[in-house]
């Protein structure tokens, strides 16, 4: 999958990708990245990328045509379909399940802006989707586009190393994920729960799938809203209320 991000800091995003997952995912050539910088699109020889807001007001405001030509010259690079998302405070809130649907295609250029935001006609003509990754403000975009390329990639067959793990982390069945423990089986009096030295595998599964659902309830009962529960399940939580 390839990632683009325009940006007016390109060295933040390149250096979150010489460790980890997302390095070895570039290494494998499982995701590509790569970052525009708008001042490489001005006319000016000041290369100006902002400008005050008309009507007044704090800040300054991304111009226009840096943003367009920067999305046009990445589009013209590429031959896959692209799908263009602005990282807004104003946009839908990226969950497990956007996250989804976004590791299925196969090229994101993912807009970071910078102080108030940008033009509008950018976004009404240039951008096909708005996502923010929280109801709180950051000094940029940086932060959220990398957001977006590390959950997503995590969706990629093979960038885990072990797809599984991806299908038992919080969120992917609509629950939180259970608790874990690794050696020593004893540390400061707290033991391993017996349940997991066992070697029982479905016990052990139906142990997690329970501690996935206390969990749920305990700190996020808005999910257990959205999905649906076997008869054990429901009885569970029927026990736990």
């Amino acid at each position: 999958m390839r990632f683009d991000i325009v940006t007016l800091f390109p060295e933040l995003i390149h250096q979150y990708f010489q460790y980890g997952v997302v390095k070895r995912a570039v290494e494998n050539q499982l995701i590509s990245v790569d970052t525009w910088n708008p001042r490489d699109y001005t006319a000016d020889k000041h290369q100006t990328v902002d400008d005050k807001p008309y009507g007044g007001g704090p800040g300054m405001v991304l111009k226009y045509q840096p943003l367009k030509e920067a999305v046009l010259a990445i589009k013209k690079q590429s031959s896959a379909k692209s799908r263009v998302v602005y990282l807004s405070p104003k946009g839908q809130v990226v969950d497990n399940q956007k996250v989804k649907e976004l590791s299925e295609l196969d090229h994101l250029i993912l807009i970071s802006a910078r102080y108030e935001g940008v033009d509008q006609r950018f976004i009404d003509h240039c951008v096909d989707e708005e996502l923010s990754v929280g109801d709180y403000i950051l000094s940029g975009g940086e932060l959220p586009a990398l957001v977006v390329i590390d959950s997503v990639s995590r969706m990629i067959p093979g960038v885990l190393g072990c797809d599984e793990s991806a299908n038992d982390d919080s969120f992917s069945a609509g629950l939180l994920e259970f608790p874990h423990y690794t050696r020593p089986e004893i540390v400061d009096s707290m033991a391993v729960p017996k349940i997991l030295l066992s070697g029982n595998h479905q016990a052990i599964a139906q142990w997690r799938m329970c501690q996935s659902l206390k969990l749920t309830h305990q700190r996020r009962p808005d999910l257990l809203k959205l999905r649906e529960f076997s008869k054990e399940q429901t009885q569970y939580l029927e026990d736990i209320e």
